[in-house]
């Protein structure tokens, strides 16, 4: 047992120091290392990289993190699972050296460009070398780049030169009986006659001391077993085994004489040259015997004509007779073989002239074809020269790009080469997750990811036409996220995220890195829309290398809704909620409360139900309420619930007694319902506590907090601003309280005139307000508040006299960009908000999208977006659109279909 141990420590003790020649070899000879190096440094690895930087990057992010004097981060993001962060400890320096260097190894030889890694190793390295370095790059692609995969990948590159290694002994005593049967004079040339006499000679002795044992004699040097057995048993016995009986000798002799052709006729000359009549024998160094063995050397003259071979042979007509035929049977093969060649030949050139003439008619024209013109996709219509796409999922892959909403703001590469792929080929891996909660809705917002891939794959499969001309790849998505074990959307959350794109063999690898689960989310969305049908196949395809760095502008996106004033079934917010996901708005304000209604069922305020609620079936229970929460939180949503307070709060807190409606003076009086508001009492806190700490437990949103506090003007209703008076202060202590004592970072109210007051605007300052219907030449003063904007984004009508008077478009709402030079204290983001005056589920995403959607991209893209929506704009809300409608979202369009499939012509008229 120990001694196999033993022996496998020194298998392990030679692969390695094998290895490591090998590698400085590569390093003094390649990279031009002066002064030589004697052992791996990080220094080699610097000379590296300064050889080939220029040579193996494939693009500017290689060359960036390449510019620093640490190698080990380059690595870590070529091959992620390699876990270099196990040999950290100092026992462990010089193994991470081997495997870092082995893996650059690997990495130049795959990656180089323009063939110099190759180069300098055919002409520098020696043939084992470059045998056992190709071994190990052929091993190491079949494999996943990890510690023991390189490892194993050298053992197997390296086996040939163990297997050497333990024969050598073998070997060596082999040589050496060569060198005595063969070499040596005393051994090989002395006539038969004189054997005896040489028996006991000094020679004899030295030559059967190099005998080792019976299995150093070559096979190939034994004509028969009773010789072998001779030879061996005059090695292994003591010097007076020489001395042995003459017929042993003589067999010795005859065994040379009949293998290396030896006879006392006197055919061998004294002078070292070979007769005359032996023209066609080799002379070796020490023998000129005719038929001798040994090499021919520069006294044999010329070398022997091939001729010569057959002088001395003698064929009968027999044997003639049989050569003829056969070289008769070759010819006929061979000409068959000739004719049938030139007839396929024949047959594939008429199927290229086919295929060839084919090609022509499809560019002469193609119905279902398309043509890249000025960087746009246009239907082919008419005969053309210009390159041809089969498909417009391939015609906007390689002429436009992937039409990405929101567009990132962070840095992008995209390549020009298609890959296909198949989620049946699919393999994922969560690599680095910080909880168990992460973990969880990370699985469910994967799963919503694969399920429209696989909607996709549905519907190409009833479109699948033949066989696909390009390779189906593996597909292998690896997910970490780094940091944040909250999968809650925070407002310190990182939205930001990494995709990285290569495809190389038979796999096409998709990393996708975050610090938060949100931002996660975010990169499965883009993703999602990098990955496109083919028309032409059925099959999935991408761009073959792709790189986005993505983060929004503002933490802040907002779309409000009030149900309120109609009531939106629970379906159809649900729905929404998929839509904002797809667009990364990340914040759902469900203003759940009006003047008109209150339909939130509170178990502990049932009275706020049985007088605001429409009806008993047009109510939210709190499982709908956290159904929707729950959905929203996969998407990477916060669900901000507001309750409309003080007032007017209208006919639901007409069963209060603090709910009125004081009249002015004597000439003004309130006998309308709605106008009631509540009065700034003890018993009115203590209920709005109870709505604030429900809401709160609901929706799981404690660190932004809507308190609602406008003053919306109604017909025959008095805009009482001093029934409002302490209504912040004491709204803000019953908020602490009922959040467990801790104030959310952000409470927001709507901005009113209110607010600049010194009492009020001391109590708000540096917190939130959001901005409708203000002024900007009012001349407020909002340097004091973090702000909210929604003032140029009302998706719902301007009402006038109970009529839509005026319908905003969504290029006025992408277009506004004055919000940015408002003098605030921050900006925390922006806000769509649509008011349900006029809208229900027959026609809420009518008024919501594509309006909502220009305003995720002005929130998200802020910073690098146009500030007017250009052709661009355009064609990617346009192709937006049709994607929205393939997942069962309902949108607007923006232009006929006609615009679709020529948008150049449409984007000229609209210039």
């Amino acid at each position: 047992m120990d001694s196999d141990a033993s022996c496998s420590d020194c298998k392990i003790e030679f692969i390695e120091g094998k290895w490591t020649q090998i590698l400085l070899n590569w390093i003094n000879k390649c990279t031009v290392q002066e002064p030589r190096v004697q052992q791996l440094t990080p220094k080699c690895l610097l000379s590296i990289i300064d050889k080939y930087k220029y040579d193996i990057c494939t693009n500017d992010l290689d060359r960036a993190i390449l510019c620093s004097d640490d190698v080990e981060p380059f690595i870590r993001y070529k091959y992620p699972i390699l876990r270099l962060r196990y040999l950290t400890e100092a026992m462990n320096l010089e193994k991470k050296l081997y495997i870092m260097t082995s893996v650059l190894l690997y990495y130049c030889c795959c990656n180089s460009r323009t063939g110099e890694v190759d180069n300098e190793i055919c002409k520098n390295l020696t043939i084992d070398e470059q045998e056992t370095i190709l071994k190990y790059c052929e091993r190491l692609s079949d494999m996943e780049v990890t510690i023991n995969n390189v490892e194993t990948a050298v053992n197997d590159a390296l086996q040939n030169l163990l297997k050497q290694e333990e024969n050598k002994p073998i070997q060596i005593a082999r040589n050496q009986i060569e060198k005595l049967n063969v070499t040596s004079p005393s051994a090989q040339y002395h006539p038969l006659s004189s054997s005896e006499d040489n028996s006991n000679s000094d020679d004899s002795k030295d030559a059967a001391v190099k005998f080792i044992s019976p299995l150093t004699v070559l096979p190939s040097a034994v004509p028969e077993a009773s010789t072998f057995s001779n030879v061996t048993e005059s090695v292994l016995t003591n010097d007076s085994a020489i001395d042995k009986d003459a017929s042993e000798k003589k067999d010795i002799s005859v065994f040379r004489t009949e293998k290396f052709g030896n006879s006392d006729d006197g055919s061998c000359e004294s002078n070292n040259r070979c007769k005359t009549e032996c023209d066609c024998a080799r002379c070796s160094i020490s023998g000129p015997c005719c038929g001798d063995p040994g090499q021919s050397t520069l006294s044999c003259g010329e070398p022997c004509s091939w001729k010569c071979k057959f002088k001395h042979l003698k064929f009968s007509r027999k044997t003639y007779v049989y050569a003829f035929a056969g070289c008769l049977t070759i010819v006929i093969l061979l000409a068959a073989v000739l004719i049938t060649l030139a007839v396929l030949k024949k047959k594939e050139h008429n199927r290229y002239d086919a295929r060839r003439l084919m090609d022509d008619e499809a560019r002469i024209f193609r119905p279902n074809a398309w043509e890249c013109v000025e960087n746009l996709c246009q239907k082919l219509s008419r005969p053309t020269s210009k390159r041809i796409y089969v498909s417009h999922s391939r015609c906007v892959l390689q002429c436009m790009g992937p039409q990405l909403w929101p567009y990132p703001i962070g840095y992008t590469l995209f390549s020009k080469n298609l890959v296909a792929m198949s989620i049946l080929k699919l393999e994922y891996k969560f690599q680095s997750l910080p909880s168990e909660n992460v973990h969880r809705h990370l699985a469910e917002a994967f799963k919503l990811f694969i399920g429209d891939l696989a909607r996709l794959e549905k519907i190409g499969r009833e479109m699948k036409n033949g066989t696909c001309d390009l390779p189906v790849k593996k597909m292998n998505i690896i997910i970490d996220i780094e940091t944040d074990p909250d999968p809650r959307l925070r407002l310190n959350t990182d939205e930001a995220y990494t995709i990285s794109v290569n495809s190389n063999f038979d796999f096409i690898t998709i990393h996708l890195s975050s610090s938060s689960f949100c931002g996660a989310r975010h990169g499965l969305e883009t993703l999602n829309q990098m990955i496109l049908l083919d028309q032409l196949t059925g099959y999935l395809i991408t761009l073959s290398h792709i790189i986005v760095k993505d983060a929004p502008s503002h933490k802040y996106r907002g779309l409000m809704i009030d149900t309120g004033r109609n009531y939106i079934p629970m379906p159809d917010l649900m729905k929404t909620i998929d839509t904002m996901a797809a667009c990364k708005l990340n914040t759902f304000h469900w203003r759940i409360s009006d003047v008109t209604s209150f339909p939130l069922l509170l178990p502990k305020l049932k009275e706020l139900f049985e007088f605001g609620a429409y009806d008993r079936a047009l109510v939210y229970t709190r499982a709908d309420v956290k159904a929707l929460v729950t959905r929203a939180k996969v998407r990477g949503i916060r669900v901000l619930i507001e309750v409309a307070a003080p007032g007017p709060v209208g006919r639901p807190w007409f069963w209060h007694s603090e709910a009125t409606c004081p009249a002015k003076n004597a000439n003004y009086t309130c006998d309308n319902l709605l106008c009631l508001r509540l009065n700034m009492r003890e018993s009115i806190f203590d209920i709005l506590q109870l709505i604030y700490a429900e809401i709160i437990a609901l929706t799981e949103v404690d660190d932004i907090f809507h308190l609602s506090d406008g003053v919306f003007t109604m017909i025959n209703c008095f805009s009482l601003i001093e029934d409002r008076d302490g209504f912040l202060d004491k709204a803000l202590n019953r908020l602490r309280m009922a959040n467990k004592g801790f104030m959310p970072k952000l409470p927001i109210v709507w901005y009113t005139k209110h607010l600049t007051r010194t009492l009020e605007a001391k109590t708000w300052e540096h917190l939130g307000v959001q901005l409708y219907k203000w002024n900007p030449d009012s001349g407020d003063y909002l340097g004091t508040f973090r702000v909210i904007h929604s003032n140029k984004w009302d998706l719902s009508c301007e009402m006038r006299k109970q009529r839509c008077y005026k319908y905003r478009t969504w290029q006025g709402m992408y277009s506004w960009t004055s919000w940015r030079n408002i003098d605030v204290f921050t900006i925390e983001g922006g806000e769509a908000v649509l008011w349900t005056d006029f809208v229900d589920s027959g026609n809420l995403d009518y008024h919501l999208w594509p309006r909502a959607a220009a305003v995720a991209e002005r929130l998200w893209s802020d910073i690098i977006a146009n500030t007017t929506p250009n052709p661009e704009v355009y064609v990617r809300l346009d192709y937006h659109r049709w994607r929205m409608l393939l997942r069962g979202f309902k949108m607007q369009p923006i232009w006929p279909v006609w615009c679709t499939l020529n948008p150049g012509t449409c984007l000229k008229k609209l210039q």
